[in-house]
């Protein structure tokens, strides 16, 4: 079975989507029960929440149009990336207590998998 780090190893295309292709073309989502990969549900969830919650100190659909819709983890968090970003955003949706790592997805979720990531939201994975 393919992991992520040899995903991250391997590509040349740093996009978001091209990365999401191969999640769901290599069936990756069963590496872990932590992060439930995207889907158009769990984005437009997402979407309402920043919508619902809406507050000075809140993400905004506008803020993160650059981002592309990744992963919730099973904690309610969430992962967003652009080509040379990644994005967590905790539960409670606080711009102040999210996390920017300079790291491609592939990157970001190898080093996940091999538990080097230095994250205060996403949970170490054994």
């Amino acid at each position: 079975m393919i992991t992520f780090h040899e995903i991250a190893s391997q590509i040349t295309n740093h996009s978001p989507n091209y990365f999401l292709e191969i999640v769901i073309t290599k069936h990756l989502q069963d590496l872990t029960d932590y992060f439930i990969f995207s889907s158009e549900k769990i984005k437009q969830q997402f979407y309402q929440t920043l919508e619902f919650l809406a507050d000075d100190g809140i993400w905004t659909q506008e803020e993160l149009q650059e981002y592309t819709f990744i992963a919730q983890t099973i904690d309610n968090d969430y992962v967003l990336a652009t080509d040379s970003k990644t994005l967590v955003i905790p539960y409670s949706c606080f711009k102040s207590d999210s996390e920017n790592f300079d790291l491609t997805i592939a990157a970001f979720f190898s080093s996940v998998e091999q538990g080097t990531l230095n994250s205060n939201i996403i949970a170490k994975i054994d």
